[in-house]
């Protein structure tokens, strides 16, 4: 697997926490949950030091489609693996966005299921538009919803998955070894030739954690870890 984490582990700037994991993943997923004249300016600041460590994946902002187009038309012409976004219950505005989207960066636009159906409600609306899949494997777990089940229905346009621990009320938790266990079988079994090269990124926002996680996927066989294992010890 193409293993990454988010840049939310310790404090400090994206750059801090790129600092952080390099060494450690093949890129890092850049949560931008808002947009505005400081966030870019950040950006701009920082973006050639983070592309010299690491590949860059964005989470786009989640409280306003307003907010999500304008980090769109910021990072378009930059090097970024994929952008994730969130769905809206309002069709009309999440087509708009969608659309526009994927005029902007083409199918790295990657649609995510949430922690609740919204993701399953809007998509029938939606799926006409080639805009990519953010398979949130922790999301699936909290919601009881089959991963084979999701696959079955919108594998062929998983761009990037999400991966982290839940239990019976919250998720971007440790997982327990059965979890791991499962989410290896799972990408190699529904994920055949494509496994190797899937960005996976570990969405936990404390780097003891992921740390945690990163390790045991490089101790497990079947996982391809994206860096030596020494690095990792």
């Amino acid at each position: 697997m193409n293993l990454g984490a988010t840049s939310w582990q310790d404090a400090g700037t994206y750059i801090d926490n790129l600092r952080l994991l390099s060494g450690h993943v093949s890129f890092c997923e850049l949560l931008v949950y808002t947009w505005n004249d400081e966030i870019q300016d950040l950006l701009e600041r920082e973006w050639d030091a983070m592309t010299a460590l690491l590949s860059l994946s964005v989470h786009l902002p989640a409280d306003s489609t307003e907010n999500a187009v304008a980090a769109l038309r910021f990072f378009q012409d930059r090097e970024v693996l994929r952008f994730t976004v969130h769905p809206i219950d309002d069709t009309a505005a999440l087509r708009t966005l969608l659309t526009l989207g994927v005029r902007l960066v083409g199918d790295r636009l990657c649609l995510e299921n949430l922690e609740n159906d919204v993701f399953e409600t809007v998509y029938p609306q939606v799926e006409d538009i080639p805009f990519s899949v953010t398979l949130d494997y922790g999301h699936l777990l909290l919601t009881r919803t089959s991963p084979d089940l999701f696959a079955d229905l919108y594998g062929e346009r998983v761009g990037e998955v999400h991966f982290h621990g839940c239990d019976a009320s919250r998720c971007h938790i440790l997982p327990d070894e059965a979890t791991l266990t499962g989410f290896i079988e799972f990408m190699d079994r529904r994920f055949t030739g494509r496994s190797a090269d899937m960005p996976v990124c570990v969405e936990t926002f404390e780097w003891p954690v992921t740390r945690s996680i990163l390790d045991a996927f490089a101790r497990a066989p079947a996982a391809a870890a994206p860096v030596e294992a020494d690095s990792l010890l």
